[in-house]
């Protein structure tokens, strides 16, 4: 098993936003308090966070119960990239970086994945995860994994959730809201 990596504030303030409020994420997942402190003082120098009004439909981290799971993973995706396909109504995508505790969650509860063109743009191919697998490595940060997902295709094309940046969204959900 590696050794934990040393989460210093002068490498924490390195990081792009984006990364640090996965870190932010993945800290507060695990009960990791104290490394969740460092990136939300780091976080708070960046300015103010836009939050979307009331929706359940967000890609940050923000004060989400341990219950909560992502119901939709959404990724920009243009020309099918890294997607192949694996039977009939059946697709293998690109390589993601995502928390795999995250991906876990999000299978067991019957979540969903979309692929855009765009974010303006409404899904051109989504459908049920089956499964997913590591990556060979072909991500552009070495020390972050990346998966590919397996996905049962249907017709229905998403629209993206409103959050997020860059190329993920998250549409979030609670077991609580479920039962």
């Amino acid at each position: 098993m590696s050794k934990a990596p040393v989460w210093s504030i002068e490498r924490l303030t390195a990081m792009e936003t984006a990364q640090l409020k996965q870190l932010l994420a993945n800290a507060q997942a695990r009960g990791a308090d104290a490394l969740a402190a460092q990136c939300e003082e780091v976080l708070a120098t960046r300015g103010p966070v836009k939050k979307p009004a009331g929706t359940s439909s967000t890609s940050s981290p923000g004060k989400r119960a341990a219950r909560d799971y992502v119901s939709v993973f959404h990724f920009v995706c243009e020309n099918d990239r890294g997607v192949s396909t694996d039977g009939e109504g059946f697709f293998w995508t690109g390589s993601w970086v995502v928390p795999e505790d995250e991906v876990i969650k999000s299978m067991n509860a019957g979540g969903k994945l979309a692929l855009h063109g765009s974010r303006a743009d409404r899904s051109y191919r989504q459908g049920k995860i089956l499964d997913y697998r590591k990556s060979d490595g072909d991500s552009a940060k070495k020390r972050n994994i990346g998966f590919e997902f397996l996905v049962a295709a249907d017709d229905v094309p998403l629209a993206w959730p409103g959050g997020g940046t860059g190329e993920k969204g998250y549409t979030w959900a609670s077991h609580a809201q479920s039962k």
